[in-house]
């Protein structure tokens, strides 16, 4: 049973029944054994509370007359009839929240929302993509294996981009600041395009910002995670064209097409310049589950130039064999393994 049906099952059985200290414990205990259980019971969170919100949408009804329709006539003890609700609802659940994706909700006079999408969760899996119209109007386009939380209030528009990269083209004219969390920084943003990405993990994940249009002002944030830049740290303002990087200071001038580059992702292509095999190889496996193995000598220090489509692991090695006059064995799993030297 994946991840998901078990998350599902769990969500039903407490809205049927009132979960006792064992069951509750028993859950607890499924949370935690994974990082993969807590975001799919996420997930079924979200899935369901947007059928709440707009039960009376006629996307949604018409969703629910198919799943009606289908509900075999007899009936079932109901441990199989959660399982089997459980089953339904995970079949469901990447339609449900695509169409969460696009639905503005209800929206005040400010422009920001209501309810719903303004406190949304949005996730990507590997080799995954999404784009996200915001409350205001404003889009993010997720990458591969990210995950960002909706946090729009009255006094900003809040992204916690909690894992990943993203895209985000600002919408102007708001009354609230455009504001994204990432790390230990805080990019503020008016009407602009900028690339968002953090790496690693713990207190301090490495964060950077590609400016592709407009300005934008990167501020650290205290150890407190609070938005008040740190005195350390001060803020920057960023020009269109310019990388800032958390491991380093300032501001780093880019080409235009390295600007463009570095969101090339957003059209299911990597931009490289120059750029290690080695480091190469790692960004293309962030969109593969068949990644790329490197073997020995010191072919992870080759510089790689070029446009490379994203999740073709085979043939983005098959291609640095040519080019390089290496060779491309498999692993156990069958993932490709590049090797030194000719076949």
């Amino acid at each position: 049973m994946s991840p998901h049906e078990v998350a599902a099952k769990w969500f039903l059985q407490g809205e049927a029944v009132a979960l006792g200290h064992a069951d509750r414990a028993r859950l607890e205990t499924w949370l935690a054994a994974d990082p993969r259980h807590q975001a799919a019971w996420d997930d079924v969170a979200t899935a369901l509370r947007t059928v709440a919100d707009n039960a009376a949408d006629s996307e949604f009804l018409a969703m629910r007359s198919r799943a009606l329709a289908a509900r075999p006539e007899r009936r079932w003890p109901l441990s199989r009839m959660m399982a089997a609700v459980a089953g339904l609802l995970v079949v469901v659940l990447t339609s449900i929240l695509v169409f969460r994706e696009v639905y503005p909700g209800p929206v005040h006079r400010n422009g920001i929302a209501a309810a719903g999408p303004a406190r949304a969760l949005y996730r990507t899996t590997i080799g995954g993509r999404a784009e996200v119209t915001l409350p205001d109007g404003s889009v993010a386009v997720l990458d591969t294996d990210s995950a960002m939380r909706i946090a729009y209030t009255d006094k900003e528009r809040g992204i916690r981009l909690l894992k990943g990269q993203a895209l985000f083209v600002v919408a102007k004219h708001q009354p609230a600041p455009f504001q994204v969390y990432a790390g230990s920084q805080r990019v503020t943003a008016v009407g602009t395009r900028f690339n968002v990405r953090v790496e690693g993990h713990g207190r301090s994940p490495k964060t950077s910002v590609a400016l592709i249009e407009g300005v934008v002002r990167v501020a650290g944030l205290d150890s407190a995670g609070s938005a008040m830049p740190d005195r350390r740290t001060g803020e920057i303002t960023m020009r269109a064209g310019e990388l800032f990087d958390s491991a380093r200071p300032g501001a780093l001038r880019l080409s235009a097409s390295e600007a463009e580059g570095a969101a090339s992702w957003v059209s299911g292509t990597l931009s490289f310049n120059d750029m290690p095999l080695g480091r190469a190889v790692a960004e293309m496996n962030r969109y593969t589950a068949r990644p790329i193995g490197l073997g020995g000598g010191d072919i992870a220090n080759l510089r790689v130039s070029g446009v490379f489509k994203t999740g073709d692991s085979q043939h983005f090695a098959e291609s640095m064999a040519e080019v390089f006059h290496l060779r491309v064995a498999h692993d156990a799993r069958g993932n490709p393994l590049l090797l030194p030297g000719p076949e």
